[in-house]
């Protein structure tokens, strides 16, 4: 069967999409690639990294002029719109890890501008851990000038970054609610600066390096926080409420434990090549057995789909069996539209609804930790 090219690219556009690309912009690129006379991996490549190219310098001269005219509204609109570009680049796997970390570097920068334009205080922070130096950005909902806020940690999974966990933080922000975004083990700054690999062992000193932190911030009340995640990270935040007990609250968004995952589920892209192996510990998939550990006390809501073609309802349930205090569950029964046979896709369900799904989730975390509207 010949594989449709956008069927193959669904996994970067619906990430893209649910990051806040705009999806005419998304329309307009994914045209280019249809106009593509003699299909190759390559071709592909670049005509979807030349696109976003240029539409970042058009939305850059836009914020220029914006800026240049004291129209600080706009300015800070056109910088998140170079800054969701910059993403839809990140999410292409290259083999070339220096051309991987170009793409990161951009879009690094591009969100630490528009970071410097939300009218909320965020702090690029950096934080020791035995497996390494974790990046990341600490938000909070206004100015920062409170003596005590609730936290919520936020957690993504392989191939994201602190940057793309802006889509959790956002919301919590808008209820009264600090935010830590940080590069996980193999992903972003944590794995191209500092070279920290995902692996269980390494996850585990993060979270504690994590929580370590938090208790080190008097502006921060350890006795309110919780943990949030998606795909991956959803599995991390659950591991880390295990870990970490004083965490009053978790969500789990389409959680994963990838060790629950049966290898040939996995797309190949994720097992085999350059980009692979360099974001893996040697020992990774044995290793991530680490995170089933122990169970959870924790008030817990997790949102999942039967459509999930990683986690099976078997594995979804013996996670939801892991917590043992209060819980509620959102059952994803929509089928998701950016799936094909081919398209191998794991965020699909739950990502399709995220934007009614982030609103509950927010909400959750508000009431148990004490955020304010």
């Amino acid at each position: 069967m010949k594989w449709a090219v956008r069927d193959l690219l669904n996994p970067v556009v619906t990430r893209s999409l649910l990051y806040g690309c705009d999806p005419f912009d998304m329309e307009y690129v994914l045209k280019q690639i249809d106009a593509i006379q003699v299909m190759s991996g390559r071709k592909i490549q670049a005509v979807w990294l030349g696109e976003w190219d240029s539409k970042i310098a058009h939305y850059t001269e836009l914020m220029t002029k914006a800026q240049t005219s004291g129209s600080a509204v706009s300015a800070r609109a056109y910088a998140k719109l170079i800054t969701v570009c910059h993403y839809a680049k990140y999410m292409i796997n290259l083999e070339d890890i220096d051309r991987k970390k170009e793409i990161y570097n951009g879009l690094r920068e591009s969100y630490r501008k528009y970071a410097s334009l939300l009218p909320t205080r965020t702090e690029y922070i950096e934080i020791p851990s035995e497996s390494g130096t974790i990046p990341a950005y600490l938000h909070f909902p206004d100015d920062g000038t409170k003596s005590s806020y609730p936290c919520v940690v936020t957690y993504s999974g392989i191939g994201s970054c602190k940057e793309e966990l802006e889509m959790l933080a956002e919301p919590l922000r808008e209820r009264g609610i600090a935010v830590i975004c940080p590069d996980m083990p193999g992903t972003g700054a944590a794995l191209m600066d500092n070279g920290i690999k995902c692996g269980g062992e390494n996850l585990d000193a993060a979270i504690d390096g994590i929580y370590s932190y938090i208790r080190s911030r008097a502006d921060i009340d350890i006795q309110r926080t919780g943990n949030y995640g998606l795909c991956m990270g959803g599995g991390y935040a659950f591991r880390a409420t295990v870990r970490q007990p004083v965490a009053k609250s978790c969500v789990s968004l389409f959680p994963l434990f990838i060790n629950y995952s049966k290898l040939d589920s996995i797309p190949i892209w994720m097992k085999k090549g350059k980009w692979a192996s360099y974001q893996y510990c040697d020992d990774f998939h044995a290793s991530m057995e680490k995170i089933e550990e122990g169970t959870m006390k924790a008030d817990f809501l997790m949102v999942q789909s039967d459509d999930d073609n990683w986690m099976t309802p078997e594995a979804s349930e013996r996670l939801w069996n892991k917590a043992e205090g209060h819980k509620e569950r959102i059952q994803i029964t929509e089928k998701p539209s950016y799936v094909s046979e081919e398209t191998i896709m794991h965020s699909m369900p739950v990502g399709e609804q995220y934007h009614w799904v982030k609103h509950e989730a927010a909400d959750f975390l508000s009431v148990r930790l004490g955020g304010a509207e």
